[in-house]
């Protein structure tokens, strides 16, 4: 018991110091430093950044597509001014696109070696689907294509 008693009022001790030496420091800022300039470099922060947004960037991103009602999620390398793209980041529209199989263009069909007829689609026409789909974002390059089953309703080219 004795010893918890040191451990709680050496720990109440060394609070209060550190609270004290807050306060101190607090007091220091508030006499060096102007709420003006604290407000100014606020601002110029502000500013800064939203001239930065106002650029071009390029960045990957990963997008979920639904072809025949499967869901495929899809690496993409997309480009757009900054503001676009965080607006592509937080909207809910950006959570799945639907594209229909015959926007699609595809290689011939395969048949795996469990026996299941698969087809390719060609990564140009997918990057076009989603380039359509996409306001102000251009779709620079697509990464692996699925490879999906052959249904009644898939084309066969």
């Amino acid at each position: 018991m004795g010893l918890r008693l040191i451990f709680y009022i050496f720990a109440r001790i060394n609070k209060q110091y550190r609270m004290e030496r807050l306060k101190n420091i607090l007091n220091w800022l508030r006499r060096c430093i102007s709420p003006m300039y604290v407000a100014m470099l606020v601002a110029a922060f502000v500013l800064w950044f939203i001239t930065k947004l106002g650029d071009t960037y390029t960045t990957d991103h990963q997008v979920t597509v639904v072809i025949d009602n499967v869901e495929y999620t899809v690496d993409c390398t997309i480009r757009g001014k900054g503001t676009d793209l965080i607006h592509y980041t937080i909207s809910s529209d950006r959570s799945s696109f639907v594209i229909p199989i015959s926007d699609l263009t595809q290689d011939k069909p395969f048949v795996d070696n469990k026996g299941q007829s698969l087809v390719h689609i060609t990564a140009e026409s997918l990057k076009l689907a989603l380039a359509s789909r996409m306001d102000n974002i251009e779709v620079v390059s697509v990464g692996s294509v699925p490879v999906i089953k052959q249904s009644a309703n898939t084309p066969a080219e």
